[in-house]
C-alpha cells in the first residue's frame, strides 16, 4: 500500500485562515476601488443604511468557493475543508444578520 506524502500546507488551520482573510481582502479591495475618499466607518454605515452590506459580504465570500475548488484540484483536501468551514461560519453570520 502506497503512503501519500503529507504537505505542510495541507492543514485545516491554514484553510480557516485563508477562508477568513480572503473575504476581508476582497471587501477592502472594493472599498479602495470604489470610494477611497470616505472613511471606512462611513463606508460601512452607508452600506448598512442601503441594505447592501449582506450582498457585498456574500460577494466577498463567493471568492472562497473558487479557492475551495482550486485547492481540491491540487489535492489539498484539509486546507479546502478549512475554507469550507470558514465559509459556513460566514453564512451563519449572514443568516443571523438577516434575521435581525
Amino acid at each position: 500500500m502506497q503512503r501519500r506524502r503529507t504537505n505542510k500546507f495541507d492543514n485545516v488551520g491554514i484553510g480557516f485562515l485563508i477562508g477568513f482573510v480572503l473575504p476581508v481582502i476582497v471587501f477592502f479591495a472594493v472599498y479602495f476601488i470604489g470610494k477611497s475618499n470616505v472613511s471606512i466607518a462611513d463606508y460601512t454605515n452607508s452600506l448598512m443604511k442601503l441594505n447592501v452590506m449582506v450582498k457585498l459580504g456574500s460577494l466577498c465570500v463567493f471568492l472562497n468557493s473558487a479557492a475551495f475548488m482550486g485547492l481540491l484540484q491540487l489535492k489539498f483536501e484539509k486546507t479546502a475543508r478549512g475554507i469550507l468551514g470558514a465559509t459556513i461560519i460566514y453564512a451563519f453570520v449572514v443568516l443571523i444578520s438577516q434575521a435581525f
